[in-house]
């Protein structure tokens, strides 16, 4: 019963190098893990008629409100491929310059990672597009889950990472976070709106892309937390020799 609660203890330790944010990342990630399953096997059954009654009834409303579509032609574009390669390659010439190279490479990994899941992912499930798409819509690759999610919830979700180790106040860090959700949440709900994706393509890329960003935060903190803990150590250490040393 000891080991259990000392086990317990560590995993739930803030201070452990394999504490707290590995076990609440362990768990967020079946979770997100868990929700892409279910919806992959409701693609799998073809159970697609809230998907087709609801993409039929955005058709429509985009038919009749011309500003909302080119408000949504607009904002989708922030998780295109060039925007979002655009965010990597910058993001980590930032941090490298910064001196943040962990980060910077995890910057151009992770959304590198998460593009070749999509791709695995759709080739595996082989869904077709929807047929009522924008005339402005031109997407040659296959449906199921939605890339643009997939690379939004992560470039978008690792920004907000990065931001909250560098902000020192609490509510710059909350404006941040809600500002780059909201972002996501709104290229997601473009995706069904222009007819590019159904519904559960942008639920089933919001699962996945959470489920990898979650693993690489979590990885990286436990190096980052290793890392200090040793630099940590090792001060005390240099401080002895110091006073020891002739002056």
């Amino acid at each position: 019963m000891r080991r259990v609660k000392d086990f317990l203890g560590r995993r739930l330790s803030p201070e452990e190098d394999l504490g707290l944010h590995l076990t609440v990342g362990l768990v967020l990630s079946l979770c997100l893990l868990g929700v892409f399953v279910a919806i992959a096997h409701r693609v799998e059954s073809q159970k697609t008629e809230f998907d087709h009654a609801v993409g039929r009834r955005l058709e429509e409303h985009r038919k009749e409100s011309p500003a909302a579509r080119h408000t949504f032609l607009f904002i989708t574009e922030f998780g295109s491929f060039p925007m979002m390669t655009g965010l990597a390659v910058g993001g980590a010439l930032v941090l490298t310059m910064a001196h943040r190279r962990l980060l910077a490479l995890v910057w151009l990994l992770a959304p590198a990672g998460g593009g070749l899941l999509d791709a695995a992912l759709k080739h595996f499930y082989v869904r077709d597009r929807p047929e009522f798409p924008d005339p402005w819509i031109h997407e040659t690759t296959l449906s199921f889950p939605s890339g643009h999610s997939v690379a939004s919830v992560v470039g978008y979700g690792l920004l907000a990472y990065v931001l909250v180790l560098f902000l020192r106040r609490w509510w710059t860090r909350t404006i941040a976070i809600v500002l780059l959700s909201v972002l996501v949440l709104a290229i997601g709900f473009s995706r069904a709106y222009l007819g590019a994706h159904y519904v559960t393509d942008v639920i089933g890329g919001f699962a996945v892309g959470g489920c990898w960003l979650v693993t690489c935060i979590s990885a990286v903190e436990t190096i980052r937390r290793r890392h200090g803990r040793k630099v940590r150590a090792q001060e005390p250490q240099a401080e002895l020799q110091h006073a020891e040393s002739p002056s």
